[in-house]
């Protein structure tokens, strides 16, 4: 006698059963990562190598290769915790701005009736300073910024409002944080 076939072979339900491969649980989707080339490991500890832009923007400031006790340290007094932090730092971007347009600066011949001004950036003491002649001041120069942060960023390479606009460690928090705004979680190109 031909035996009769059973509910899983024939894939009839007849116990409102579900053959084994279909009780397991579904497996999670895996993002398509083959065949991308994109990094930043040479700006990120090893443990983040492999984070999303995301991740990394809300990371500890210290994912940062190169950022180590110390330097979180001194970030820390300027309530710099995080990656985004780094990239949103008013006084980076501020000494950022006038670096960026100091070289477009003409010596000698500003307009009589020119309104330019970054007064709320500056002390009193340089507000009618030109953009070069900022860049050679120290970072309390800028307003908001006490006496004492002139060792605190020192601590850090920064002796300057140029070098504080050159800190590379802003740069690439900055990057990140745009980047993750560009990045699609599944991989999607929409």
């Amino acid at each position: 006698l031909a035996q009769a076939p059973s509910a899983f072979s024939t894939g009839i339900d007849r116990n409102n059963t579900l053959p084994p491969a279909a009780m397991t649980e579904p497996a999670e989707k895996k993002a398509r990562t083959e065949g991308y080339a994109l990094n930043v490991n040479a700006a990120v500890d090893k443990e983040w190598e492999a984070k999303s832009f995301r991740e990394i923007a809300a990371a500890p400031v210290e994912a940062m290769q190169g950022i180590g006790p110390k330097g979180k340290e001194q970030l820390e007094k300027f309530k710099i915790t995080t990656v985004r932090d780094l990239a949103d730092w008013k006084y980076f971007k501020i000494a950022q701005s006038i670096a960026i347009l100091a070289p477009k600066e003409t010596a000698g011949e500003r307009h009589a009736e020119t309104q330019l001004n970054i007064n709320k950036a500056m002390d009193k003491a340089h507000e009618t300073k030109s953009l070069t002649e900022i860049l050679a001041l120290p970072p309390s120069a800028l307003q908001g910024l006490a006496g004492w942060v002139d060792a605190a960023l020192g601590e850090l390479g920064i002796t300057s409002i140029s070098k504080l606009a050159e800190y590379k460690y802003a740069h690439w928090a900055q990057s990140i944080c745009t980047l993750a705004d560009y990045e699609a979680a599944d991989f999607s190109s929409k």
